[in-house]
């Protein structure tokens, strides 16, 4: 019931708070030069996408805050940018750290993963049984890790709490509202998997081969009306996703 109800509260918490969707689509609006450079320079395009990438590293715990502050904010009246500001300055080391931490951890699974992956392919017998097996831990702990600290951000941003004590209390709300946060999954990820086959459909024609897929080659002008139509359509599923999350986390929390 808390799910359909946040479901319900995010499209008012976005009309009464457009700004939300400023700093997604400033970040849709960086990786244009990567999209756009995908026909004209395709090594240039993985240059940019590296460049960019380090940047996303150090601004995302910034964006994560300012919008979770707005998103708070406006479930309850209007916001402004000025709060996504203020949020995102005060909530940036405590979010820094947290994001780290899950760098770290997800990567030293992933490191776990791909080694035993591989000694289960060369293996033979018991021993990769074994490993296979232990793909299959690391992949499941991973879920689990991600499903249990999801709401870390939340509980930086809305109740103050630290790096360290929001994983805590991620797990403290998942763990009361089991069948909610299955229920709030489900949508997330529909939203976010017809979101992403426009996006990707979008992408598809800026490719440079997209001629093998029987889609007409683009000039440069029209491949910067795809690239901002792609921008717009990211921003507005990102801000209603990220929306969404606050408000099942106010739900779960009221």
């Amino acid at each position: 019931m808390g799910v359909l109800q946040a479901l319900q509260r995010t499209p008012g918490a976005l009309k009464r708070a457009p700004g939300l969707l400023v700093p997604q689509l400033i970040v849709f609006v960086l990786l244009l030069p990567q999209l756009l450079l995908q026909s004209a320079a395709p090594l240039l395009s993985s240059l940019v996408s590296l460049g960019v990438s380090g940047i996303f590293l150090v601004v995302t715990p910034f964006i994560q805050g300012g919008m979770f502050g707005m998103a708070d904010e406006a479930l309850r009246g209007r916001s402004s940018l000025s709060r996504f500001f203020a949020d995102g300055k005060s909530n940036y080391v405590q979010l820094l750290i947290a994001y780290v931490l899950l760098l770290v951890v997800n990567g030293v699974l992933g490191v776990v993963a791909v080694f035993a992956g591989v000694g289960a392919l060369l293996g033979h017998g018991t021993t990769g049984l074994v490993l296979l097996a232990v793909v299959a831990v690391v992949g499941l702990l991973y879920l689990l890790v991600t499903f249990f600290v999801q709401f870390y951000g939340q509980a930086i941003v809305v109740d103050g709490e630290s790096a360290i004590a929001a994983f805590a209390r991620s797990y403290r709300v998942v763990r009361a509202n089991l069948l909610g946060t299955i229920g709030y999954l489900a949508i997330a990820v529909l939203v976010g998997g017809v979101a992403g086959g426009l996006y990707g459909g979008l992408s598809v024609l800026a490719m440079p081969d997209a001629a093998a897929y029987g889609l007409p080659a683009l000039s440069t002008p029209l491949l910067v009306v795809v690239g901002l139509l792609a921008a717009v359509v990211g921003s507005l599923v990102s801000a209603f996703s990220l929306t969404f999350s606050v408000a099942v986390y106010d739900e779960f929390t009221a």
